[in-house]
């Protein structure tokens, strides 16, 4: 179990929209597991309802989060249209309008993470369920104009993803 010490100091981060930061908090937050809330309770003052909420919302998040298989950088392959790309970005589940989710030729589950692949070759960029996608073997870079925006390099099978945040993530 964490130190319980450190809840002070994780309940002044709660605010902290900084994604490196947020991802920090929900990691050690979701680390304390059932023992949290007695260990918020002991806390001097105890944490508001609205601090709660959040706390829960953010191990919520983080639980979604551990689902996901791929990250920023893996190679993967569209089981069903065969294109090769690279993962840019991900959302736990899907982020898409209803309409453009009914208008796609298949309607994979919506409650699963759905990636940002850029497309080898090609300038396109898909937004494609997990149950979609299968790892790529490949040990060759992916061909995209947008590689060098988000990457900062390629090495042994995986791009190495930068800092700059993917448009409209959070």
């Amino acid at each position: 179990m964490p130190d319980a010490g450190l809840l002070p100091h994780l309940m002044r981060l709660l605010d902290d929209d900084t994604p490196v930061v947020r991802q920090a908090v929900r990691r050690e937050l979701g680390a304390f597991g059932t023992a949290l809330e007695p260990a918020l309770d002991a806390l001097d003052p105890p944490p508001t309802d609205q601090d709660r909420r959040l706390i829960r919302s953010l191990i919520e998040e983080e639980e979604r989060r551990a689902r996901v298989h791929f990250e920023p950088g893996d190679l993967v392959r569209h089981m069903r249209y065969g294109y090769r790309g690279v993962v840019v970005a991900f959302d736990p589940e899907c982020k898409a309008d209803l309409k453009w989710y009914l208008a796609n030729r298949t309607q994979p589950d919506r409650d699963q993470p759905w990636y940002h692949v850029l497309v080898d070759g090609v300038g396109r960029v898909t937004y494609t369920a997990e149950t979609s996608l299968e790892s790529d073997d490949s040990t060759a870079p992916v061909r995209h104009p947008l590689v060098r925006l988000f990457f900062d390099g390629f090495e042994g099978n995986r791009h190495l993803r930068n800092d700059r945040p993917w448009p409209g993530a959070e």
